[in-house]
């Protein structure tokens, strides 16, 4: 596959994997202790704050984006740096 392709196979993994997150919330059931349902139910949150969190703090920092975070964030475009001649 082409690069793009391969953006896109990547695009579609992690939509796929953030939809099954949302999907399994729907699975998760009702323990008759309260306390259970109070830990499970924190612990889930703490998934979803970690995931939130890792999406936002690779736009802020400049480790994946340099200093265009916001604009990537913004417009969805990445500009590549050039393909480096394959070493021998």
């Amino acid at each position: 596959m082409n690069l793009q392709e391969a953006v896109d196979k990547v695009g579609e993994l992690c939509k796929n994997t953030i939809d099954a997150f949302i999907s399994n919330l729907e699975r998760i059931p009702d323990f008759e202790d309260e306390r259970v349902n109070r830990e499970v139910k924190l612990y889930v949150q703490g998934l979803q704050d970690w995931i939130v969190g890792s999406l936002h703090w690779s736009f802020e920092t400049e480790r994946y984006f340099g200093k265009d975070g916001q604009k990537v964030k913004e417009t969805r475009i990445v500009n590549l740096l050039p393909k480096r001649a394959e070493e021998d």
